[in-house]
């Protein structure tokens, strides 16, 4: 193998070593039917009537997310509203992405440190297998905040193309901040977004 061949290889290597540590492609390449994924629905509520008849729906900066009922691992029903005035981190994640799974501890250290200050983690698992394939990682990776099994709807309505997808939403139910993918490197800059967000004054009723 020539000189050329073999930085070229390198330089492929590292690529591709770059694409898994920070983010995944937001769905899985498997022989997965569409009704498997889209088994639970997001609740049927339009994003304007959701929002309380705010158009400011959307996954940007500053707009109200949008909303959606999906059942947590015991089949309750969790809706983004049952946090009103909290901090909440919104993770769209799956068992199968390499950057989740590394995410995932840090989520859980910043969960325990700040959630009797007001925050919230949320996972939403997009993973086909749903419940089952998520409770069995949840028990043995020692999650302690909520999980929710998500599915192909909410995945498109928050415009996931790659994950995780980690949302940060103010005690107002505005979107402060989006990150895709995940890095150690990240967390620090995350963990300082969440202090920031807990220090602001929940808005009146």
């Amino acid at each position: 193998m020539t000189r050329i061949s073999k930085l070229a290889l390198a330089v492929a290597l590292m690529a591709a070593l770059a694409i898994v540590a920070v983010g995944c492609g937001g769905q899985r390449e498997e022989s997965t039917s569409e009704a498997q994924q889209d088994r639970q629905d997001t609740g049927g509520t339009s994003e304007s009537t959701a929002a309380g008849g705010d158009t400011d729906v959307g996954v940007g900066d500053g707009q109200i997310p949008p909303h959606f009922e999906l059942p947590d691992l015991d089949g309750n029903t969790v809706t983004l509203s049952d946090y009103e005035g909290k901090v909440v981190v919104l993770d769209l994640w799956a068992t199968w992405c390499g950057p989740c799974r590394v995410e995932v501890p840090f989520l859980v250290s910043l969960y325990e440190e700040f959630k009797d200050e007001g925050l919230v983690v949320v996972g939403v698992g997009l993973d086909p297998g749903g419940a089952e394939v998520l409770r069995p990682f949840v028990e043995s990776n020692g999650v302690t905040y909520p999980i929710l099994v998500g599915n192909r709807a909410v995945q498109t309505r928050f415009g996931v193309s790659g994950i995780p997808t980690t949302f940060m939403i103010g005690r107002d139910g505005r979107i402060a901040s989006k990150h895709v993918g995940f890095h150690p490197s990240m967390s620090d800059g995350m963990k300082s977004e969440v202090v920031e967000l807990l220090a602001a004054a929940a808005p009146e009723a």
